[in-house]
């Protein structure tokens, strides 16, 4: 889940997208997944399920996940802050 804050109107109305990668890297064409909307404690999140039955399996390291948001004409891209798995 990455938290996604608007500074008006509703995010989940828009399609949305997620690139996990290692700390250093940033997205490709190759690297964005669809993604969906959720909530958690109210606050709107997107999600992308991951690990071995999920779009992608990433092994032990430092990460990082980015969210595009197509709202045309705007498609902003968010970069979360840097998580580990272990």
């Amino acid at each position: 889940m990455t938290p996604v804050r608007a500074g008006s109107g509703d995010p989940s109305a828009y399609p949305v997208q997620i690139a996990l990668l290692a700390d250093e890297e940033r997205p490709t064409d190759e690297d964005w997944h669809n993604a969906t909307w959720d909530t958690d404690g109210g606050e709107t999140v997107a999600v992308l399920l991951v690990g071995p039955a999920g779009a992608v399996d990433p092994g032990p390291g430092s990460y990082r996940t980015w969210v595009k948001i197509t709202a045309a004409p705007e498609v902003p891209v968010i970069k979360s802050a840097r998580f580990q798995i272990t």
